[in-house]
């Protein structure tokens, strides 16, 4: 499943219908003429952490909270004499926050807004102060549960009026630790997290675990926190390197509603440029492919997914793709040099064609330079001469597994097309993983699936467990492309 986790940069400015106080808190006359005149919220936004740095910061719109239906905010409502009158929840359902059984007192002199709510809270808490107290801040912070609770929201209002407006903000620190990356396509660049294994840091003899966010990892620290060389240290994996440990050359002391971020670099300084089972395969608005990190939970503004990376060739196999596939030197130029194989995000159609036009399929494969031991073979990479052989032959009325998919094309990469058996075994060996992303990128899961290697028996399907069959198939087809 994918892990939910809340966080954005827009604030978010919601229509809010509140009573609030308690019954006992007014006498019958005053309830009677405050029940047509109930406390209503006329807004609520939200300050999100701000950077000391002078460069842009790196996903900035994690640093901020939105909210979800069941979420609860509370209210502490403090009298002319400084004492608390009540500390009362509100629900948000689909853009309200709600409490039927509370009404509203003039006697309220003050309120303190406050996210999340605690219903446990002390009944002598009446200040901010006092509500940071409340929470605490642990050293394990990897559960975005946890996480979430630790970072306390804040808005005091003295001027308690019919309409309210709240703006929260965090009254703790963050400290932030990503591996970004730059991809450059046409005029434009597009940031992402890389991925990082056994990221945590330490001040003095305190060890943190940060929470994993869009391959962030982030951590609240008390306001005054002090940071300094030696003392405090980061540690981190960048996938495929060795571990890294990093200090600061200045002391940092943490203040109040900032975010601190560690770059978390290479150990060579060079950029990611490898590619491997799980990548996000996408274009730009204008149609450029740009390959994202696999894991991402939220993908670079003005970038689409169209498929997942199921495999990635070497030389040698890329030189025999494009021989078995009547494809020329320059048909594809790759990404960064390199190539591979993508299964498209939803599933095609049944392939159509059945066994009964064994005659007509073995015409059209040997008629578009496929031979017997070609579409035969089950170690071959050949499933784009195949379906092309399909697509122009007299069976193209009735082969309809690509008929939802003719239509999407992707600068420098072949056309969607059905996968032989080979293709189709490599999907199923990372099927595992590939659908673990397809959750994330909310695609449609790997299941069986035919391809069009075929003998005399039919075309040959594979399940994820690798076992296989042949003859007529019902199934649809999983579109592929390369690059």
């Amino acid at each position: 499943m994918i892990m939910k986790f809340r966080y954005i940069l827009n604030l978010i400015m919601f229509s809010l219908f509140f009573v609030s106080c308690n019954k006992e808190s007014v006498n019958e006359d005053d309830k009677n003429m405050l029940l047509e005149q109930n406390l209503r919220i006329a807004s609520v936004s939200q300050n999100s952490y701000r950077s000391p740095e002078s460069s842009r910061a790196t996903y900035t719109k994690e640093y901020s909270t939105s909210f979800e239906n069941g979420d609860k905010l509370g209210l502490i409502m403090i009298d002319a004499d400084g004492n608390r009158m009540d500390n009362v929840s509100y629900t948000y359902t689909d853009g309200n926050w709600t409490n039927s059984n509370v009404f509203y007192s003039p006697k309220i002199a003050k309120v303190i807004a406050y996210y999340p709510y605690n219903q446990d809270l002390d009944e002598n808490i009446t200040t901010v102060d006092g509500l940071k107290s409340s929470i605490d801040i642990t050293e394990n912070q990897s559960s975005v549960d946890e996480f979430e609770k630790m970072d306390l929201l804040v808005c005091e209002i003295d001027d308690v009026t019919e309409n309210l407006n709240i703006t929260f903000n965090h009254v703790f620190s963050l400290v932030t630790f990503t591996a970004k990356t730059t991809v450059a396509i046409g005029n434009k660049d597009y940031d992402f997290n890389l991925k990082m294994e056994k990221v945590s840091f330490s001040i003095g003899e305190e060890t943190y675990t940060p929470c994993n966010v869009n391959n962030a990892y982030l951590c609240i620290l008390p306001v005054g926190t002090v940071l300094e060389n030696e003392d405090f240290r980061y540690t981190y994996n960048r996938i495929g390197e060795d571990k890294s440990i990093k200090t600061l050359k200045s002391t940092v002391t943490t203040q109040k509603g900032m975010r601190y971020n560690f770059d978390c670099p290479s150990l060579d300084g060079a950029s990611a440029t490898t590619l491997c089972a799980g990548d996000y395969y996408c274009v730009t608005d204008e149609n450029k492919v740009v390959i994202i990190p696999g894991g991402e939970v939220e993908l670079p503004e003005g970038v689409t997914c169209k498929g997942i990376i199921f495999h990635v060739m070497d030389d040698n196999e890329w030189n025999t793709f494009e021989t078995d596939n009547s494809l020329t030197d320059n048909s594809l130029p790759g990404y960064a040099g390199k190539h591979g194989l993508v299964v498209s995000l939803a599933n095609g159609e049944a392939l159509g064609v059945k066994n009964e036009n064994r005659t007509e399929i073995e015409s059209a494969y040997t008629t578009a330079g496929a031979s017997e031991e070609l579409y035969q073979s089950k170690e071959t990479l050949c499933g784009y001469i195949l379906s092309n052989a399909l697509v122009n032959s007299s069976l193209s009325s009735i082969f309809t597994a690509l008929n939802n998919h003719k239509s999407d094309e992707i600068d420098n990469t072949t056309s969607w097309y059905c996968p032989s058996y080979q293709e189709l075994k490599y999907l199923m060996i990372e099927y595992e993983l590939i659908n673990q992303e397809m959750n994330i990128v909310q695609g449609e899961q790997i299941a069986a699936s035919p391809s069009l290697t075929y003998n005399d028996t039919g075309f040959w399907l594979i399940r994820p467990d690798l076992s296989d069959y042949n003859g007529d198939l019902s199934e649809v087809i999983r579109p592929i492309c390369a690059f």
